[in-house]
């Protein structure tokens, strides 16, 4: 007995030493695998600033946003370019020089590593983002925040629109339009910060204060969505509306949720049962609008920020400081002037 209770815990043991093994191998592995990625990206990045010297820029800027696909972004990043470029400063997105995807934490991380001169940066309040922008403080590199900001402690300065008068627009638009509506939801997609979104219900509820409304007060309701997968909007919105979980007024703050809230209107025949208020301007926004399935739109002029954050960094760069807040107009497109931007548009 004695002989085969040894046999098994000999088995046992060695079992034992073939799995540690095995585990330690695999962490091995993972770990020059995780080198290997992080080299990768290093790589890229100082492979940015080499053909930014190699052009004969002055200096090298960053920009990072969390959808820089989207319209906006692109028109932010096109006029910042131009300007920049006439003034020797080179901006860069990162998403459209590197072929693979990144989180915006690691765009921030490449940036960093790459010693740039400047980050422009759509501010979040994440903990990733926070730590990333304290590291570019420490590196000695100024970060601009466009639209969104961040703690004041670590930026040099912030550019965008005043948050109370985007509300106040849409309050304007809101109490000329209501007839019965009490409930309004607010739908913030995943590149909206929840903070942004509460903050927003706050300054509409201060704007309406006062005004003789057809129902009384509005009831709000925020919803946010959380997944950052890649079409998590869209399947976020097809369900409120196979579930019927909508309301009478619904305000998206982002461009994506604009168009996938415009477009299930249509697919669900809610067109006319629906006030819906947008973000930003876009050719499939602008059509809603003319459509009149989208009462309006919000929208901050994307070229006037990226213009200012080129300008905000020159002045800090030439004179060793800048205003920490950079006012942009906010705008309203509506049945009134859909003409107009629909040839704006056109004509760009």
């Amino acid at each position: 007995m004695k002989i085969f209770g040894g046999k098994r815990r000999l088995k046992s043991n060695s079992a034992l030493a073939i799995a540690a093994g095995c585990a330690v191998a695999f962490m091995f592995i993972a770990t020059v695998i995780s080198i290997g990625i992080y080299q990768q990206r290093m790589d890229e990045a100082k492979e940015l600033l080499v053909e930014a010297e190699y052009e004969q820029y002055d200096s090298y800027v960053i920009m990072i946003s969390s959808n820089d696909s989207s319209d906006f972004w692109q028109e932010v990043y096109k006029s910042a370019k131009e300007y920049g470029s006439e003034q020797g400063v080179y901006v860069d997105m990162l998403s459209t020089s590197i072929d693979k995807s990144y989180s915006k934490a690691e765009y921030m991380e490449m940036a960093i590593e790459s010693n740039c001169d400047a980050i422009f940066l759509e501010g979040d309040d994440s903990p990733e983002t926070a730590e990333m922008v304290a590291k570019a403080k420490h590196a000695d590199i100024p970060v601009f925040t466009l639209e969104s900001d961040i703690d004041m402690a670590n930026r040099v300065s912030y550019i965008g629109a005043n948050s109370y008068t985007i509300a106040s627009l849409y309050g304007e638009t809101l109490a000329a339009n209501l007839v019965k509506q009490k409930k309004v939801m607010v739908l913030a997609g995943n590149t909206v910060n929840p903070t942004e979104a509460s903050a927003f219900v706050n300054n509409m509820q201060s704007a309406l204060d006062g005004r003789e409304l057809p129902n009384g007060n509005l009831d709000f309701e925020v919803r946010t969505v959380e997944s950052k997968d890649a079409f998590a909007n869209e399947e976020y919105i097809q369900n409120l509306f196979k579930e019927n979980d909508l309301a009478p007024v619904v305000i998206c703050l982002d461009q994506e949720s604009t168009e996938s809230f415009y477009q299930a209107m249509i697919d669900y025949n809610k067109v006319g049962q629906i006030m819906l208020l947008g973000s930003d301007v876009s050719p499939t926004i602008l059509t809603g609008i003319k459509q009149g399935v989208i009462l309006s739109t919000v929208y901050v002029d994307a070229q006037s920020i990226g213009v200012s954050a080129a300008e905000a960094y020159i002045e800090y760069r030439d004179a060793g400081y800048v205003s920490d807040y950079i006012s942009v107009d906010a705008n309203v497109i509506d049945a009134t002037n859909i003409d107009e931007a629909m040839e704006e548009v056109e004509n760009e």
